[in-house]
């Protein structure tokens, strides 16, 4: 591709290099470089991209996308907002396919993996074709790719995005993070729709407050980003926006007065009912997710879906036949029973528990850890959470990542001493499991949160091959659980 198609819409501050030389690459990383390759020197707090001109060049970089003024005898296009011109120029890259998708944005702290899918689910069984990216990869036409991130990098996302229209879709759903907003990863990408689940305390480790951590996600909202949002106007948070933003909105809750809204919610133990009034379309709603927090899940999904113009007698139905979200509350077991969730902050292990409590008929045992280089305020609240709402509580490691997985725990404790001491510590995960399985009575649930559906573990800069569910599928056969 021409450089100048490549920089349509982008204003170069300086560039001082033909526009008809021939792009045949794009990427941001050095390493990948090779000859005719277009290097765009992010800016960085750790690894800026500018310290690699070089080294890109070496191998073969024909030009070089930065912020930075560059030496003499340096192609360079220089831009004023990096984070912003790489989007455009990875849409034009791909011939920009995210104009010809209906993209579905979901944000908030807990739910938007379930959210999605369960919006992704729906519309392909009405026949829509919607691919899905987020925390647990991409699926495209029944294809599942790895994303390394639950927002992918522009580079990455607007290439899943012509992968997805040449296979025919016509929707994609996917999870914005609050990283993503803050690095402008969806610039000038205008969703159908946006939903928000909810705000509670996570990734204070990188925007240090949840005033800062909250506006990021209030911007997105505040931005031409998206034609309709969809609420939670039982969250503080989104009850505030529903008041603020000027941009349709529908809203979705229980408690407060909303356009989409649930009522004579029934807990069973394998799933869930409801009768849900959606604009004045009453219908009953049956499905295999369990937990109050689920409800939420399934109001945004379906008030999404009828901004989308899905009927609501092919909603009810497709949630009737819908499975729950890989890693995100699955039950499992045979005499012991198991529940395997993802649940990693503070509000999430509190509605994880509470739900996991309306199907245990026994004790409600937990078994979880807090991530290394991440939200240490969190971790004693976390354990002051699992010392009220279980009965007897396995810490362990969880992706402890450049830290001591012990001195993680030792934080974790520190939320137990002020409630309770009916817990015990093993660093191996592995171990703290096997010891949960056996110390339970058959009466007894056993809940694993913090990894779901991860199949890694990171520790000292290495992820090594994890999984929950292997781990308690090999448990329960080898010892006849």
């Amino acid at each position: 591709m021409k450089l100048r198609n490549l920089l349509r819409g982008v204003n170069p501050l300086s560039c001082n290099i033909a526009s008809d030389i021939e792009i045949t690459h794009i990427c941001a990383h050095s390493d990948e470089c090779k000859a005719g390759s277009l290097f765009f020197a992010m800016r960085g707090d750790k690894n800026d991209g500018n310290n690699y001109v070089n080294d890109a060049l070496a191998k073969g970089a024909a030009a070089i996308l930065t912020e930075y003024p560059q030496q003499e005898g340096v192609p360079y296009i220089l831009v004023q907002n990096i984070r912003a011109v790489i989007g455009i120029v990875a849409a034009n890259y791909y011939g920009n396919p995210h104009r010809k998708l209906k993209i579905i944005s979901v944000l908030g702290t807990n739910g938007k993996t379930t959210t999605a899918n369960m919006i992704g689910y729906v519309l392909n069984f009405c026949g829509k074709k919607a691919a899905i990216i987020g925390t647990l990869g991409a699926e495209i036409s029944g294809r599942e790719l790895p994303c390394n991130l639950t927002t992918p990098d522009p580079i990455d996302m607007h290439r899943l995005f012509r992968e997805a229209l040449d296979a025919g879709c016509e929707y994609v759903v996917m999870e914005v993070s609050a990283h993503a907003v803050h690095y402008q990863k969806t610039y000038g990408i205008v969703a159908e729709a946006a939903v928000f689940t909810n705000l509670s305390q996570d990734h204070l480790d990188f925007f240090g407050t949840m005033e800062r951590y909250a506006a990021t996600k209030y911007s997105y909202f505040e931005g031409k980003n998206a034609k309709t949002a969809i609420l939670n106007v039982d969250d503080a948070f989104g009850l505030k926006m529903s008041r603020e933003i000027r941009m349709p909105v529908k809203t979705y809750g229980i408690q407060n007065p909303s356009d989409v809204f649930a009522i004579d919610i029934a807990h069973h133990p394998n799933g869930t009912s409801c009768i849900v009034n959606a604009e004045d379309e009453i219908f009953e709603l049956k499905t295999k997710y369990i937990g109050e927090f689920n409800v939420y899940n399934c109001l945004a999904a379906i008030g999404c879906l009828i901004a989308l113009g899905i009927p609501t007698d092919r909603i009810a139905h497709a949630f009737l036949k819908m499975e729950p979200v890989r890693g995100r509350f699955n039950v499992m077991g045979g005499n012991k029973k198991v529940v395997i969730d993802f649940a990693h902050t503070p509000d999430g292990l509190k509605n994880l528990l509470k739900a996991a409590r309306g199907i245990c008929k026994g004790k409600l045992i937990a078994v979880f850890g807090c991530g290394g280089n991440r939200d240490t305020k969190k971790r004693a609240i976390m354990g002051r959470i699992a010392a009220e709402y279980a009965d007897f509580t396995v810490i362990t490691s969880d992706n402890s990542r450049d830290e001591n997985p012990a001195d993680i725990i030792s934080e974790i404790e520190q939320g137990f001493r002020e409630v309770s001491l009916d817990y015990i510590t093993i660093i191996d995960r592995e171990h703290a499991i096997n010891y949960a399985l056996h110390y339970a009575s058959a009466s007894d649930l056993v809940v694993i949160a913090g990894k779901g559906g991860e199949e890694y573990m990171e520790e000292k800069g290495i992820k090594r091959p994890y999984s929950d569910k292997k781990v308690v599928e090999d448990l329960l056969r080898r010892y006849s659980l």
